[in-house]
């Protein structure tokens, strides 16, 4: 009899282990091969191709992208130099076609102690409209601004460093020294490396807001901005399972006033 109960418990074992191994370790195909489970599709990240463009900016085929950049400003034949801070938020309506708003401020204190409390502010906010053409590493845009120039309710934006509060300079004349800007921006990115590229932009700006501050007549400037950048997202492939596309980027600024 113990023969015969071992081999009915060997029966029903082999009966239990075939019923319970699809289960714990998977099924198997009729080849006799694991079926696998299929693969979790990975972030929509991954079908996002980007290429660096001037300002910080980035050319994408669809979603959102920011941008944020900081540095110093100093008008030829000036001693002082001010702090510059710049950025902008767009979105990819179509691979062809984005729009967004951003900003420019440039500030600082005059190195005079008797004006310790005054302060030097320039400042633009705008809004743009972009068409892009972009290749496999080459990305080109062309579009118009919209913006307001020495918008500024907190301090005088006039650039007359002997008056030390926006107390003393009337609402209205805060307003008065607002003045419209419409700009032709254009430039382009190049990734001629895994890890970096080369940008260049350029802005022709009409404004009746010149460099020194409130004008009588319009004022048309050209700026220039060529670059480089570096893909941050090539060093690391966690960063990249959060952001579509990271840049780091340097670039020099330079303007000229026409008329």
């Amino acid at each position: 009899m113990i023969p015969k109960f071992g081999s009915v418990f060997a029966f029903l074992s082999a009966l239990l282990l075939s019923w319970i191994a699809p289960h714990v370790f998977g099924a198997t195909d009729t080849a006799g091969a694991p079926k696998r489970i299929p693969d979790v599709v990975g972030p929509v990240f991954h079908q996002v191709r980007s290429i660096p463009y001037p300002n910080g900016a980035l050319y994408m085929n669809q979603g959102l992208n920011g941008a944020f950049m900081g540095g110093k400003h100093r008008n030829k034949g000036e001693d002082q130099s001010l702090f510059q801070w710049q950025g902008e938020l767009g979105y990819f309506y179509t691979p062809y076609i984005s729009g967004g708003v951003g900003f420019r401020i440039t500030a600082g204190e005059p190195l005079d102690n008797n004006q310790a409390k005054a302060q030097k502010i320039f400042n633009r906010y705008f809004i743009h409209l972009r068409f892009h053409q972009a290749w496999d590493n080459i990305a080109l845009y062309v579009g118009p601004q919209l913006g307001l120039g020495n918008l500024n309710i907190l301090k005088d934006s006039t650039g007359d460093s002997t008056k030390t509060s926006i107390k003393n300079v009337p609402f209205s004349d805060r307003i008065t020294n607002t003045k419209p800007t419409l700009s032709l921006d254009a430039g382009g990115g190049w990734k001629f490396a895994r890890y970096l590229g080369a940008t260049l932009g350029g802005n022709l700006e009409y404004s009746l807001v010149d460099e020194e501050g409130v004008g009588t007549t319009n004022a048309l400037n050209l700026h220039l901005n060529p670059g480089l950048s570096l893909d941050i997202l090539s060093f690391t492939d966690t960063l990249r399972e959060l952001v579509p596309a990271f840049y780091l980027n340097v670039e020099f600024q330079f303007g000229f006033l026409i008329f």
